[in-house]
């Protein structure tokens, strides 16, 4: 009975990854999630597209933030009261960095409830330009972005889940006191699921957006550029190729009205996000430093007791900056399809002297003048920020090194 009961339960798993009617479908499971743990209470009528605030999901962000705070003031006296038998240096710049984490959590957690509406709207934009596309027979693949979500989430959750036992283990063979044990895991549980949670939600998003700019591009070079056989075989259809391009106004004006709909998802990208990006890449500098130099110095030290926790920290933290990376590669991919969309553009100008030149030139130019790409402050979210930061991050800890073997010496 309990392998039928199995069978069906995976069965129903298996019908729900395989079902992808329309982009709600794809990211249905994270949308459930986020009003379970009441990071999204602002929830939509899916018949009548109406917003309403779920008074049960609301009732979880008020309760997740008290229990945010109380662990981030109670952590701290609970290191001040308990904590004396721990007094190394180490085992309190272990507790700042966790308090600094849970600060970082606070201010996730009230900046998702700000931005619940345009959640919303993010994925309206997404919607349309769906039904748009299946109107010109060019449907998007629900399946395969479906199938890549579901797979990141399980990288995702293994990942976090090892490195939760590993600190676990660290903590329990680091700390003496019992209470303080219990305090620090739920600390680092509570604070690494609204950060992790957060850091999905993003990619998430960057994740629809690029892969829809990447549909768009794809549309726009099958229906208005001629082909690229890929084999010699098939090079004499180049000929025949020529009859095969749009050369309306309408088509392209849709194109354009398509490329609207997807720079609004980015400006309300920009303004969802934008106070997590700051905070989570001002957070992408202390954190990996200090845990590198305890990982150091815990190599250097030969009877130092910590090492697990700070080989935990350190490998969690760069973990934690390559899944930030995702979102400079997914911001990048962005910013690359619509320069490979200009470039059709003045493609297709240059093969067809048509009536409407001009108008694919100013399209161009305004294509070009807008900046996709998301952006942290003025800082462009792209591989410039990614190799400044690392090279922040190798100087900070080169200059701690230094300050270290100095004062030893």
């Amino acid at each position: 009975m309990a392998k039928i009961d199995l069978m069906v339960t995976v069965i129903g798993v298996w019908k729900y990854i395989i079902r992808h009617e329309n982009m709600y479908d794809v990211i249905n499971l994270h949308l459930i999630a986020l009003k379970i743990c009441g990071e999204l209470f602002v929830c939509r009528n899916r018949s009548t597209g109406q917003l309403y605030v779920s008074w049960k999901s609301f009732a979880s962000f008020v309760a997740q933030l008290i229990c945010l705070i109380m662990l981030v003031v109670g952590g701290y006296f609970a290191q001040r009261s308990y904590g004396k038998e721990d007094a190394t240096y180490l085992h309190r710049g272990t507790s700042i960095l966790i308090r600094f984490s849970g600060v970082f959590a606070v201010v996730i957690a009230i900046s998702n409830a700000i931005v619940g509406r345009r959640i919303w709207a993010i994925l309206d934009c997404f919607d349309r330009f769906d039904k748009r596309m299946q109107i010109l027979n060019a449907p998007v693949d629900h399946r395969t972005q479906k199938l890549v979500i579901v797979a990141w989430t399980l990288m995702f959750v293994v990942g976090v889940s090892s490195f939760m036992l590993g600190f676990v283990f660290a903590i329990s063979t680091n700390y003496s006191n019992m209470l303080l044990r219990i305090v620090t895991i739920t600390q680092i549980i509570i604070f690494v699921m609204v950060i992790v949670s957060i850091l999905c939600q993003i990619v998430i998003v960057m994740y629809l957006g690029s892969y829809r700019f990447y549909h768009l591009r794809r549309f726009y070079e099958v229906n208005f550029l001629p082909w690229k056989p890929g084999s010699i075989l098939l090079s004499e259809l180049t000929t025949v190729n020529q009859f095969r391009r749009l050369a309306d106004s309408t088509s392209f004006n849709t194109v354009m009205e398509l490329y609207g709909t997807l720079r609004e998802a980015v400006r309300l990208m920009h303004r969802a996000y934008s106070v997590q990006l700051l905070s989570m890449t001002v957070s992408n500098f202390p954190t990996p430093t200090l845990a590198l130099f305890g990982m150091y110095r815990s190599f250097m030290t030969s009877n130092y007791d910590m090492q697990n926790l700070i080989i935990t920290m350190a490998a969690s933290s760069m973990m934690y900056l390559m899944a930030y990376f995702l979102l400079i590669f997914l911001s990048t991919s962005i910013k690359y399809e619509t320069q490979r969309l200009i470039e059709c553009f003045h493609h297709f100008t240059n093969l067809n002297n048509v009536e409407f030149e001009s108008m694919i030139k100013v399209s161009a130019d305004e294509v070009n003048r807008d900046n996709v790409a998301l952006h942290v402050g003025p800082v462009e979210l792209n591989w410039k920020l990614a190799f400044s930061m690392i090279g922040t991050i190798i100087s900070y800890l080169v200059i701690l090194i230094q300050f270290d073997r100095s004062s030893a010496g």
